[in-house]
């Protein structure tokens, strides 16, 4: 019935304050709370709207147009919906001619201010609001929001941006006054701290957060992983592994809850490996390490994630050996190049393929260029102290490794003239394949070695052509290295050539 509350008072609709008031003395004396308990409540209901000029207008409001109200509201709800701030704002402004004084309407009209970042006219709003609303913690909130959006639409060198924040925090604390219960104030809090690169006091509010309620449960989840980015942010890796055991301490067995949990920290940890990788960073890998095992604590039954926390360890350590490797003496320069280049590709770096192609050529040469046994030294001493970065590469590794100790095999082959040749010309190996192939430990080249090593070398006229080829391969393969489409040639003979000799086992 539309102006109930009138009716309830026996009263037309342009009754004054005076006659509400005598109206109501009038009735509850016939209707007493004792003799007549119910329509005594409706008659205290309606003088308590009534006799309030601000609820009355919204209440006069509301029968005089509540059906284009709510047509209205609902029509700013769908555009908030979808995110049209700008014609949420036009209909909700028009919602407040027809009910100028419904804070939970101006409110709402606030909340989309701030979203479409009409900061001034959020403030003034929420200032209205919180002025003539002084005990509702949700305005003092929101108009700690405006605030803090305020500060964030500002440079960091700006001075404002401190003052700001701090009329934040302000908003915020007062609501918490209110409802000391919510933790969502004390969050945002820590969230201005932590934007001002205050740790301590971020840390601080954020375990306020937590304990707003007065126990620690799955509920306080979302401020337990806030604390893990605080100590991200702040290089504290070991806190972030304990807070991960409060949080595990208070997860219930629920296998999609856990996988949920997992999968926060998993996305933080993808973002910080491929960040590692970007910038060869091994201080940000350890760090996407530390999620990556929180989340592998909380889903260890899932693959995907194992996967890529067995990834990133083996490359981490293989970081934390390199800092060793690169000073060691005992290793070649080519082969601290190799594990270098090992490292960022295990890390998928963004270089094109032909400038990786390109590099691991200049590294091969190099290698290519050091005496045989310290090649062999350098492979073996990487496989026995730094196994990390030897995984990363075995079989490349184990290959040189097998090349250098077959050619310092060949070395009783050969008479001590070629040998001394051989020492003062570090490529003299299988002359005329590598200058076709270009590298000695391209498999054409090693399939030749391992004939001429395993065949040649076991017979007289073996060793007599091996006497005859070191005399005069040399001479052929400079001639080769000088002529690109001999090259092609030779590679196109030896290339079907290789195919009938035997394979090693």
């Amino acid at each position: 019935m539309a102006y109930e509350l009138y009716e309830t008072l026996n009263l037309p609709t342009q009754a004054s304050s005076e006659e509400i008031r005598r109206s109501y003395y009038r009735l509850v004396r016939k209707h007493s709370p004792e003799k007549d308990p119910e329509r005594f409540k409706l008659i205290r209901e309606a003088y308590e709207t009534l006799s309030d000029p601000k609820a009355k207008q919204g209440y006069d409001s509301l029968q005089k147009h509540g059906g284009e109200i709510i047509q209205l509201l609902s029509q700013a709800e769908d555009r908030i919906n979808e995110e049209n701030w700008t014609e949420a704002i036009r209909l909700l402004k028009h919602t407040l001619i027809l009910s100028p004084t419904s804070d939970p309407i101006r409110n709402r009209l606030g909340l989309c201010y701030i979203h479409n970042k009409q900061l001034d006219e959020a403030g003034k709003l929420y200032y209205s609001l919180t002025k003539s609303n002084p005990d509702v913690a949700l305005y003092w909130s929101n108009f700690g929001c405006t605030y803090k959006e305020k500060a964030e639409s500002v440079s960091e060198n700006d001075s404002q941006r401190s003052e700001l924040y701090k009329g934040a925090r302000t908003c915020f604390k007062k609501s918490i006054e209110l409802e000391s219960f919510n933790s969502q104030p004390f969050m945002v809090i820590a969230q201005t701290f932590l934007a001002e690169e205050n740790y301590s006091e971020a840390v601080n509010w954020t375990e306020k957060a937590i304990g707003a309620d007065g126990k620690v449960d799955f509920q306080d989840f979302d401020a337990l992983f806030s604390l893990c980015i605080i100590y991200l942010r702040s290089s504290q890796l070991e806190q972030v592994t304990s807070t991960a055991e409060r949080i595990i301490s208070c997860l219930p067995e629920d296998e999609d809850v856990r996988n949920y949990v997992a999968s926060k920290f998993a996305v933080i940890g993808f973002e910080l490996v491929e960040a590692g990788a970007k910038y060869i960073n091994p201080n940000i890998l350890k760090a996407a390490l530390t999620f990556m095992e929180a989340a592998k604590r909380f889903s260890p039954g899932n693959g995907e994630i194992g996967k890529i926390h067995k990834s990133i360890s083996e490359v981490v350590s293989a970081f934390s050996q390199y800092d060793i490797l690169k000073d060691d003496y005992q290793i070649i320069p080519g082969f601290k190049r190799l594990a270098a280049f090992g490292i960022v590709t295990a890390l998928g770096a963004e270089d094109s393929a032909y400038e990786r192609e390109r590099n691991f050529k200049s590294i091969i040469d190099e290698i290519s260029n050091s005496p045989d046994n310290e090649v062999f030294a350098s492979a073996q001493r990487i496989k026995s102290r730094y196994p990390a970065i030897y995984q990363l590469n075995a079989e490349f590794f184990a290959r040189l490794e097998k090349i250098a100790l077959d050619i310092s095999k060949k070395q009783q082959y050969q008479p001590q003239s070629q040998t001394q040749s051989q020492t003062t010309n570090n490529s003299s190996d299988c002359f005329v394949v590598t200058a076709t192939y270009g590298t000695p430990y391209s498999p054409e080249v090693i399939k030749y070695r391992y004939f001429r090593d395993e065949y040649l070398t076991k017979n007289i006229l073996g060793r007599k052509f091996i006497g005859h080829y070191y005399r005069f391969g040399p001479i052929a393969a400079s001639y080769i290295k000088k002529h690109p489409n001999l090259k092609k040639i030779m590679a196109f003979l030896l290339g079907n050539l290789a195919k009938y000799l035997p394979n090693q086992n």
